[in-house]
């Protein structure tokens, strides 16, 4: 049998391309022969099955036979080699059938099964791959390195900042894409997906048809128009995985079990600690659980986050995925995460994160060497105080507390709405300042002139403001009132709340006009 081999089948049914798979050889291919009213389900088939690359033959007609031909390729643990691969066509982006998000005219790295993979013909003129590190590679027989996949999440942030503010097309070109990706994104936003009518800008057609393949036939119908931004926005990173999930896995009735938390690594903690201050619905990531014996890419961070589930602690859906495809998996937090028609719903437990919050913040540097070293540092510093004072014979005043000071209050006697944010804004932050400024002007506007009250807002993230983050104990954006009695702070109110009802304005308004009303009722407007 050559590495070469093809196998022909013509309106195959799912077993028999399953048996074609396994029957080939590692760099064999297979072509399917169809028609389009069974292209989809066809191209689903070879998915599902593990084939990659799929690339349709031009063809002229809707009653023409279509030939799809299809890759195996993937075989194997991910291991590092040092290649790399660039994407070479007209599009932005293009997202293959193992979720590699390629950017245009960048070098990702890519393990070696994925850099073969990129050799077979689907890909030929459209991926150029750099040669392996000859040392790494002698390396594969007696000490491989793996390879770290877990960049799917990222790669899409990046996406989305480059194109975000991205001015939306308005004429269109119907064009049909024969891969071999899965889809590819424009500089507007634009979605193109493999083996479907496409609405393409007619500004970018003639370069796609070029550089990537696409084309026109007789009876095509008006194709769909899809953005990533849009997307993006609605679902975030999930938005380029299977419309479908697997089964959401998680303890639903034990009691948590959060003493877990302080065995996770540093990144994983980091990864949950931006969910929940960003109020992300949930967190992705690529690889396998070590347990898996046949896992492709054994993860340390999956294997935790694995753990985490079983502990109570997160829920998982994990994308389907075929044979030796790295897996994707989409963790939240308990019972977050329900999978219903055809859907996955959120729902967010803010009191459940705001409880993993507190431990993943008291065990990052470990809470008890955190408190000897305090309890030192504060033993020196009132002995040199004493020292000082000793010596010099006089009174050495404690340092001021500095809130009226940090704020830059500007009348004694006065109340201040505080809103705690994050440098990078997001929508829920910058919809509670809106509700919060329009409350103020339109029910103590005479106040507001008088300095009787005022509003500020403090970057949470800033290392100078870390003291007041912890000693209100946040965790996401939220509002506080501060009330002053001279230049003394007299009475606080954190409004957890906040970040509860900021999605309804009218209960949002409501709660802050009586929370103010309630802080400044020794005030007259």
């Amino acid at each position: 049998m050559r590495d070469t081999e093809n196998i022909h089948l013509p309106e195959p049914d799912k077993l028999s391309v399953d048996n074609a798979y396994r029957s080939l050889p590692r760099m064999g291919t297979v072509t399917i022969e169809t028609l389009f009213a069974s292209l989809s389900s066809q191209l689903e088939i070879l998915e599902q099955t593990g084939f990659a690359g799929m690339r349709i033959k031009a063809f002229g007609s809707l009653t023409e036979k279509i030939n799809i031909m299809a890759c195996k390729g993937k075989q194997g643990i991910c291991y590092d080699t040092g290649r790399h691969a660039r994407y070479l066509g007209a599009a932005l982006a293009a997202l293959d059938d193992d979720h590699h998000l390629l950017l245009a005219g960048e070098e990702i790295p890519v393990c070696e099964k994925t850099a073969a993979l990129f050799s077979l013909p689907s890909y030929r003129d459209i991926i150029r791959c750099t040669r392996a590190n000859e040392k790494m590679l002698e390396d594969l027989q007696h000490g491989p390195v793996l390879f770290d996949c877990d960049n799917f999440e990222t790669v899409q942030e990046k996406l989305y900042s480059m194109i975000r503010a991205a001015r939306q097309p308005e004429k269109f070109t119907s064009l049909f894409y024969p891969g071999p990706f899965k889809l590819l994104v424009l500089e507007d936003g634009t979605m193109i997906h493999r083996g479907k009518i496409n609405q393409v800008p007619s500004g970018e057609s003639r370069k796609l048809m070029r550089a990537d393949g696409l084309f026109m036939f007789d009876g095509q119908s008006r194709g769909n128009h899809e953005s990533f931004i849009q997307l993006y926005q609605a679902e975030g990173p999930r938005c380029l995985l299977k419309s479908t999930h697997g089964e959401v896995s998680g303890v639903h009735d034990a009691v948590p079990d959060l003493t877990v938390l302080s065995h996770v690594s540093r990144d994983l903690k980091n990864r949950m600690l931006r969910t929940i201050e960003s109020r992300k619905d949930y967190f992705i990531l690529t690889g396998s659980n070590r347990e898996d014996v046949y896992g492709c890419c054994p993860s340390d961070e999956v294997t935790m986050a694995d753990n985490l589930v079983r502990a109570g602690v997160l829920t998982a859906s994990r994308e389907p995925s075929a044979v030796d495809a790295c897996p994707v998996t989409l963790y939240t937090f308990r019972n977050e995460i329900t999978y219903s028609s055809g859907e996955l719903q959120f729902n967010q437990d803010m009191n459940f994160r705001k409880e993993v919050w507190k431990r993943l913040k008291s065990s990052t540097y470990g809470l008890p060497k955190t408190l000897a070293r305090w309890a030192l540092l504060g033993f020196v510093t009132v002995s040199l105080i004493l020292a000082i004072a000793r010596i010099t014979g006089s009174s050495i005043k404690p340092p001021e507390n500095g809130l009226y000071d940090r704020l830059d209050v500007t009348k004694p006697n006065s109340t201040i709405l505080v809103l705690f944010h994050y440098t990078q804004r997001c929508h829920q932050c910058l919809t509670m300042e809106k509700y919060a400024r329009e409350v103020l002007d339109e029910e103590f506007k005479g106040m507001l002139k008088r300095n009787q009250i005022g509003f500020r807002q403090v970057e949470m993230d800033q290392p100078g403001n870390r003291n007041l983050v912890d000693r209100f104990g946040l965790f996401t954006s939220t509002l506080v009132i501060i009330r002053f009695q001279g230049m003394e702070e007299d009475s606080i109110r954190v409004l957890d709340r906040s970040w509860d009802l900021y999605t309804d304005e009218a209960a949002f308004k409501k709660m802050l006009r009586e929370e103010l009303y309630h802080m400044t009722a020794h005030e007259s407007d």
